[in-house]
């Protein structure tokens, strides 16, 4: 018997059904759109409002978890299926932003034309075009592309990221239906997650396998008559990762850069981002709600408390799936992440313990430090080749 305060409704045009067999919901910040996935049997002796469950694939539709709206959004697919005396009914689909980030950049009349706008403003133009909303979290570089156009065909949503990682910045979604624009911010902790208090069970994971000791950028300016062809073909940028494992990634821009500043933006951004999987944590916790009223949010920050991993730092939440079948009850996962790999500055008022993880990597105490590692590295490599000469590992 669920908690009656932790009930599963899906509303299509004022009519609501809440009998579900199993629930399946998962908001993911830095993806296109939540998604959801609802069952319903009947059998002899368990009969259900039928009719209610003529939704179909198109239809509108708002899901209300425990009394807070969890999707705005989309029923994209239909299953039925029956046995003897038994069948069922599966409900699929989607927030709404997912019609405005799969549809392409229109280009008649200029649409697809973005000169002198900034990230904000090309993102709001491109998102309305298509009939969707882009909401905007924390502080975007406002500085302005001056020559800015989308490819032929190209996708909203992977043109938004191609302008946001020039910027700093990245791409999510919300409840609401609305596409977020995501820069540097600062969000406080909402939740204590406590081994032995409220986690019910969780995996660490701590991992290099996306980290490099070193990031490079390479791209080109646009042509200017100032600027020799070598000039503009040749620009490159890098960023020290937070730990020398002897790897390196150059990456090559979709943009082409307008300052060396816009090229050492974006190579950080791979940076923050990719030293940001050194630790992921999948915490499952009992119910729906964190406090007893309020679902657990993506882009909440939550203080993770585990003597066993051990743990003890404040991280952000990534993705949140609530689940509630008659097997596992009402249970949701949170993924969790360090939250400078999605723009959060959390660390810069409040650092972790110095063992917890690695600090933020494009600070620039950091990089002078990491600079100093890195040429004592070269110099290190020269001793052991001058000695080692002729000798093949």
């Amino acid at each position: 018997m669920p908690n009656p305060h932790e009930v599963a409704q899906l509303i299509v045009s004022g009519q609501m059904f809440q009998d579900w067999e199993s629930v399946y919901v998962q908001h993911r910040w830095q993806e296109g759109w939540p998604t959801f996935r609802f069952t319903a049997a009947e059998g002899a002796k368990q009969p259900f409002e039928y009719a209610k469950l003529q939704f179909k694939p198109g239809d509108q539709c708002q899901i209300v978890l425990g009394n807070q709206l969890a999707v705005t959004g989309i029923i994209t697919q239909r299953q039925v299926g029956y046995a003897g005396t038994e069948h069922g009914v599966q409900l699929s689909g989607v927030g709404k932003q997912w019609a405005a980030s799969t549809s392409s950049v229109p280009s008649d009349n200029n649409q697809n034309n973005f000169d002198n706008m900034n990230a904000v403003a090309a993102g709001k133009k491109v998102v309305s075009s298509v009939g969707g909303n882009l909401k905007i979290i924390g502080v975007v570089d406002p500085t302005p592309f001056e020559r800015l156009q989308s490819q032929p065909g190209e996708l909203v949503w992977d043109f938004l990221d191609r302008v946001a990682r020039m910027k700093g910045a990245s791409l999510g979604s919300d409840h609401f239906g609305n596409l977020l624009l995501i820069g540097k911010h600062h969000h406080g902790i909402s939740q204590e997650l406590i081994e032995g208090k409220n986690i019910l069970k969780m995996q660490a994971v701590f991992s290099i396998e996306q980290m490099y000791g070193l990031y490079k950028l390479t791209g080109q300016y646009r042509v200017e008559e100032n600027k020799s062809m070598n000039a503009v073909a040749h620009v490159q940028a890098r960023a020290y990762g937070a730990k020398n494992i002897g790897r390196q990634i150059e990456y090559v821009t979709e943009q082409p850069n307008e300052t060396p500043a816009q090229a050492q933006k974006r190579v950080n951004y791979e940076a923050l981002y990719s030293d940001g999987t050194q630790l992921t944590c999948h915490v499952t916790v009992q119910g729906w709600l964190r406090d007893g009223y309020n679902l657990w949010r993506c882009g909440d920050n939550v203080s993770i408390y585990s003597p066993m991993v051990p743990i003890n730092l404040g991280m952000k939440i990534k993705t949140a799936t609530f689940t509630q079948d008659s097997k596992g009850g009402t249970i949701t996962l949170l993924e969790c992440v360090l939250p400078w790999m999605i723009g959060d500055d959390l660390y810069r008022l409040h650092p972790p313990a110095a063992d917890a993880v690695t600090p933020d990597p494009t600070s620039p105490e950091e990089q002078r430090r990491l600079e100093e590692a890195a040429k004592d590295q070269e110099r290190q490599n020269k001793e052991n080749q001058d000695i080692h000469s002729g000798i093949t590992y």
